[in-house]
């Protein structure tokens, strides 16, 4: 006698498979999301890193008192391009950078009474800090800029949001 498996248990085999396929594809799906959000956030180092730093030159470049460029060189003065992203007039008294969040000024760029107009760009020179000792190694700032509008007198202090300034070490800065 031959027997042939009923056609209700063909059915079950089938519906079991097809449930348990789509659970591994849900499943794969959720770990390539966990993945690519952990990526995304700095959590594997080296991954993340550049969406870092290029939102940390986004908002230098929009804050109101803005930083467009920058090098910090192991020999020469080192550079800061800043842009008054204001509407009104200001001038700029100093520029402090330092390596702790307290603002305590361990270098400036004191080219004092730098006048900046609306969407206007200047080159300021100084030491930045940290100073570079070696061409390619990073370095990170708080920075502080305090300035003045010049249509209502009224004096500010913008110091970043807790945004460091970053970069790597220049060689020659001229």
């Amino acid at each position: 006698m031959i027997l042939y498996p009923k056609e209700v248990d063909i059915v079950i085999v089938s519906k079991k498979s097809q449930t348990a396929t789509e659970y591994m594809i849900i499943l794969a799906v959720v770990i390539i999301i966990a993945l690519i959000a952990v990526a995304v956030l700095g959590g594997i180092p080296g991954v993340g890193a550049g969406a870092k730093k290029r939102g940390a030159e986004t908002y230098w470049n929009v804050a109101d008192v803005g930083v467009t460029s920058y090098a910090n060189a192991v020999t020469g003065n080192d550079v800061l391009k800043v842009k008054n992203n204001k509407k009104n007039t200001i001038t700029i008294d100093w520029v402090n950078m330092s390596t702790t969040s307290d603002s305590a000024a361990t270098t400036s760029f004191n080219d004092t009474d730098t006048i900046l107009g609306a969407g206007e760009v200047k080159t300021l020179t100084g030491l930045l800090v940290p100073t570079c000792t070696k061409v390619g190694d990073n370095w990170a700032t708080y920075l502080t800029v305090k300035y003045q509008d010049v249509d209502t007198g009224a004096i500010f202090y913008f110091k970043g949001d807790g945004n460091k300034l970053e970069g790597v070490c220049a060689s020659i800065v001229s």
